[in-house]
């Protein structure tokens, strides 16, 4: 076979992000790598796909017929007549890349060609790595070219057995969740278990012929209605529920809904990988809290959020004293064994909108959205109630915990660091009023 064909053609003058496709690349996959800075020699590379850097090269010459792969920064201009293509953020996490090569693995680029007919163009559409913003690509971009008037999404919990509603056009009453065990209860579940497409424009005839009940709460308008499960690798990542004809605008041959599912259910499996992947890389593997970059991130979020709406935003600054101690007489795992008994003392407090992350040996932060300094300083001595009334057990050994508390409320113009930093100075005031006071023994205090 020829140099010049291969699955990917990688076209970027930055070494270290070469190196990371490089590195994730499978042993069968034939890459290829250019700067841009030799179009004339491309223009006899055939190639699969192409994974062209944007900041590096804003505007490619990239092969016919090759599926586009577009990674990016913040800081990047969309270029003017780049053919259509999945675009990345960077900077861009290994499982990304683990992701992109499995589609290169899996068989021809998009439009994909399944059963021998190509699929319509449109579904490059629903190339997107980010689950929520897949979540709603489908439910506000599919219904309409597939002939229906509303759509929900539900995705596949596997942990709890059921499927949970990510995102709806629907109007009428619809369950939030559904345990997959209601076979006999659901339509959705019976198709759902069966793996098989289910439309019809006779709902109630079929959920008789089921035996399934028909909720007068919740009838499909026009009894008509379309039920899609999302698999992918022989697992079940999602089901699409259709309701309400309407005249499709689409000039061209119906397209194959099964390969258009099957589409589908890769691309949300890809999605949920990634998802994973990055809830894992902000996730603290002691504790169970999220870490520093996580806490940054969603400062910053929440900031904006404050910013736009007017509401209010506090943070606790935690540090936990004498863990030094603890480590040097009964050693680190006995030390961790505090950190998680912290950590979960703080899990128990948090409402649902609130964060909470490890960014330390022994310091954690609190977010509290919504919450101005008088509610986040009860919060906080609550939380060291919570701490005080006792200890972990660590070989038979309670173990004593003290910790110092610094809060801060977020005043407009100040940024995530500077919130931090205030906290931070507040709670060191604490620790220094801890330590001016033989009665604050397990020492915890405020400021």
């Amino acid at each position: 076979m020829s140099d010049a064909c291969c699955d990917v053609l990688l076209i970027t003058a930055d070494a270290a992000f070469r190196d990371l496709v490089q590195a994730r690349r499978p042993s069968r996959a034939r890459l290829r790598c250019a700067t841009g800075a030799e179009p004339a020699a491309l223009d006899s590379v055939s190639a699969r796909q192409a994974w062209v850097d944007l900041d590096s090269v804003p505007n490619p010459r990239l092969p016919d017929g090759a599926q586009r792969v577009y990674f990016y920064s913040q800081q990047r201009v969309v270029s003017d007549g780049l053919p259509a293509g999945l675009y990345v953020h960077k900077p861009c996490a290994p499982v990304v890349f683990d992701v992109l090569w499995a589609d290169v693995q899996a068989g021809p680029g998009v439009p994909v060609v399944a059963q021998g007919r190509a699929l319509p163009h449109w579904v490059t559409d629903f190339q997107e790595l980010n689950l929520a913003r897949l979540c709603r690509k489908i439910v506000n971009g599919l219904a309409a070219r597939l002939g229906y008037r509303d759509v929900s999404l539900y995705l596949h919990d596997f942990e709890n057995r059921q499927l949970v509603l990510a995102e709806t056009t629907h109007t009428r009453t619809i369950e939030r969740s559904v345990p997959l065990d209601a076979v006999g209860q659901h339509l959705m579940v019976a198709v759902a278990r069966s793996g098989r497409l289910f439309a019809t424009n006779h709902a109630p005839a079929e959920l008789a012929a089921r035996g399934i009940p028909r909720l007068p709460d919740r009838p499909y308008p026009d009894d008509a209605c379309l039920v899609a499960p999302l698999f992918s690798d022989g697992r079940l990542w999602g089901v699409l529920n259709f309701s309400g004809q309407i005249p499709t605008a689409l000039t061209e041959e119906r397209p194959p809904l099964e390969e258009i599912f099957a589409f589908l259910g890769r691309t949300l499996q890809h999605a949920r990988a990634y998802y994973q992947a990055r809830t894992e890389a902000r996730v603290d593997g002691l504790t169970g809290l999220y870490n520093q970059r996580w806490i940054q991130e969603s400062l910053e979020k929440e900031i904006r959020r404050a910013e736009r709406y007017g509401t209010t935003l506090t943070i606790l600054m935690i540090d936990l004293d004498g863990l030094k101690a603890i480590n040097d007489q009964y050693g680190h795992t006995a030390g961790d064994c505090v950190l998680r008994h912290v950590a979960g003392r703080i899990s128990s407090l948090l409402r649902q909108f609130d964060g909470a992350a490890r960014v330390g040996g022994d310091e954690f932060i609190v977010m509290l959205p919504a919450t101005n300094l008088k509610g986040a300083q009860h919060v906080a001595r609550r939380l060291l109630e919570s701490i005080r009334q006792g200890g972990p057990s660590y070989q038979e050994v309670t173990l004593t915990v003290a910790a110092s508390i610094g809060v801060a409320e977020w005043q407009p113009g100040c940024d995530a660091a500077r919130l931090i930093e205030s906290a931070d100075r507040a709670m060191y005031t604490a620790k220094h009023n801890g330590r001016k006071s033989p009665a604050a023994q397990p020492r915890s205090s405020v400021a």
